[in-house]
């Protein structure tokens, strides 16, 4: 039952081979497409059923999301444990048969489906073309390619509704175009928007318990990240509320991708430094402890990245750049 939980949340805060295609030109550019994907997720109405394939499992899913102002969307787990997470607006409830409902409020654009890319900051570090044509759920759908320029960063494959852009199959890979997860819509009913019964949680969430709050640094940070992978620059920096000075959290982005790094002074740490590294799917950790301090770095990106972000981690105050 735990790693049915555990599976259900990756999907809920977030394969098959990918084929090769030669991009193309079209009447819009691939970057137009993307532009109008991010629209169509948070305007158009829809509900359906998709797999989500990761970590050598599939998950079965159902969605209805209710566009405008605010978004409403509701997730439901349709194998594993019984569970759902149901979103207005940026504020976020999961839920899950015999737990306590959490509750979160999200600062950025959130979304419930899963491997959805942040298309609006893209920089130089991704290339972006078009890459054929296919069918999804029924649809005919235009195939966009989000392509890494180096290794330390994912790409992704996405199927986009032809007439609305509307985003029905999304596929993560490697620098060697090697699928690593992907989502990918099986029934769609797009254009009906979703009853108030559809849309609202099947149970009591008044008492939703919120997770510890991270308050952003009232002063600069007391550590740094140098030698950064190329395009990454830091976009926020905070601290859990209660914790010890020192302990950090910090946020680094590439416009796409990102990194939390953690960092917490550990007075029992070795002198000498003690590494390791784990990863699943598209997650990928990495923790050194050495010094007094044990650094966790992790995020949607290659092992070589957050393994070269832990290492980097530097008190602010000794740099002399």
């Amino acid at each position: 039952m735990a790693h049915s939980s555990m599976a259900f949340s990756s999907v809920a805060l977030a394969a098959l081979a990918l084929l090769a295609a030669p991009a193309h030109a079209d009447d819009a550019s691939a970057q137009e497409l993307l532009s109008r994907m991010s629209t169509s997720l948070r305007s158009v109405d829809y509900e359906g059923s998709f797999i989500y394939q990761h970590d050598g499992r599939t998950d079965a899913l159902r969605i209805f999301h209710s566009g405008g102002n605010p978004e409403r969307e509701r997730l439901i787990s349709l194998t594993g444990a019984r569970g759902e997470v149901v979103r207005d607006g940026t504020a976020i409830v999961f839920a899950q048969a015999g737990g306590v409902p959490m509750l979160f409020a999200s600062r950025a654009d959130p979304q419930l489906l899963p491997l959805v890319p942040n298309v609006r900051e893209l920089g130089e570090q991704y290339a972006v073309a078009t890459a054929g044509d296919d069918r999804v759920a029924g649809y005919d759908a235009r195939i966009v390619e989000i392509s890494p320029r180096d290794p330390y960063r994912y790409g992704y494959r996405l199927w986009l509704q032809k007439d609305n852009q509307l985003l029905l199959r999304s596929a993560v890979f490697d620098a060697a175009k090697r699928p690593l997860e992907q989502f990918m819509f099986v029934a769609l009913d797009v254009g009906t928007r979703p009853n108030e019964t559809d849309l609202a949680p099947s149970g009591d969430v008044a008492g939703a318990a919120a997770p510890a709050d991270e308050m952003p640094l009232a002063t600069r940070p007391a550590w740094d990240v140098v030698n950064l992978p190329p395009g990454f620059h830091l976009v926020r920096a905070q601290q859990a509320t209660g914790a010890v000075p020192e302990s950090e959290h910090l946020v680094y982005s590439d416009g796409l991708a990102s990194v939390s790094v953690y960092i917490e002074p550990h007075p029992l740490s070795s002198p000498v430094a003690v590494e390791s590294g784990m990863k699943r799917g598209v997650l990928s950790v990495h923790t050194v402890d050495a010094a007094g301090v044990r650094v966790t770095a992790l995020g949607d990106v290659p092992p070589a990245t957050v393994q070269a972000m832990a290492r980097g981690v530097r008190s602010a105050t000794a740099r002399t750049d």
